[in-house]
């Protein structure tokens, strides 16, 4: 009694998100082949016809994968067994995709009267970046290691990322590791697009709710409807956690590399005390 693989060749390696196709040959009376990835993770059935087995799958995580083939009789009785390895290239996180429909679901962007009200003036409605020097928002900043980076940031928001981080960590080990930061606190006024008058509101970032993240270190370009992959992987960890995405700003003002904290969730602070100093 054996069983065999005749495809793939151990060690091959195949693109991240394609099918793999497994294919092999069992001698003696088996009646069911089954398949398990890293001896955890059972593959869809398998068919087996004739003394043939075969059956397509595809990788939702990189790296060096373990495929266990295991043929059982008529009884349930495992009567033979067999591994090979191959390798599943990590995906191009900085790769260029479209803007799906439906982000941001059951969350809307912090509007400047939400954060005034909470939180009053953070410092002065300057261009670029300057000083905080409202003592009460001085009071509830933190600077910290959230998992890939250090972050200065309003205490509650730095902690929901943290947490944010260590979820993409466990469950996306590749992306994680690839995850950059052009900064979280920075007081300033919106930036507009060339030739519009100024903004009389603050960034979300002078009070420290926001950031924005680099992947491969690289910033994702503004305006172009289109997000790197990497971004569009962390979006359903940051919607979680109750932030939004900048994906949803409209037209030119569309800012994938951007998260904040939503309205819902900075009055859900200021209503529970945490935003008190």
């Amino acid at each position: 009694m054996s069983i065999s693989f005749t495809n793939p060749r151990s060690g091959e390696e195949f693109p991240f998100g394609e099918a793999v196709e497994f294919e092999g040959t069992v001698e003696g009376p088996a009646v069911q082949v089954d398949l398990i990835a890293d001896r955890e993770f059972p593959l869809p059935t398998v068919t087996l016809r004739d003394g043939q087995w075969f059956v397509a799958n595809r990788f939702q995580r990189s790296g060096e994968r373990t495929i266990a083939a295991r043929a059982f009789d008529g009884e349930g009785n495992e009567v033979a067994n067999a591994e090979t390895t191959i390798r599943v290239a990590s995906p191009n996180f900085g790769a260029l995709v479209p803007i799906p429909r439906n982000i941001n679901r059951g969350v809307t962007r912090a509007l400047h009267a939400t954060m005034i009200q909470a939180l009053g003036r953070p410092g002065e409605l300057t261009p670029e970046c300057s000083t905080v020097t409202s003592p009460r928002v001085r009071r509830l900043l933190t600077t910290t290691d959230v998992g890939p980076f250090r972050v200065t940031g309003l205490l509650p928001a730095v902690e929901a990322i943290r947490r944010i981080f260590d979820r993409v960590r466990e469950r996306e080990p590749d992306l994680f590791g690839q995850l950059g930061t052009a900064g979280m606190l920075c007081c300033r006024r919106i930036r507009t697009t060339p030739g519009r008058p100024p903004s009389r509101n603050f960034s979300n970032h002078s009070w420290g709710t926001a950031i924005d993240i680099k992947i491969r270190g690289a910033l994702d370009p503004r305006g172009d409807g289109m997000t790197q992959l990497g971004l569009l992987m962390l979006h359903p960890f940051f919607n979680e956690e109750r932030f939004f995405w900048g994906a949803g700003f409209s037209g030119s003002l569309e800012d994938s590399m951007h998260f904040e904290a939503s309205n819902e969730l900075v009055r859900d602070w200021r209503e529970q005390g945490l935003l008190e100093a």
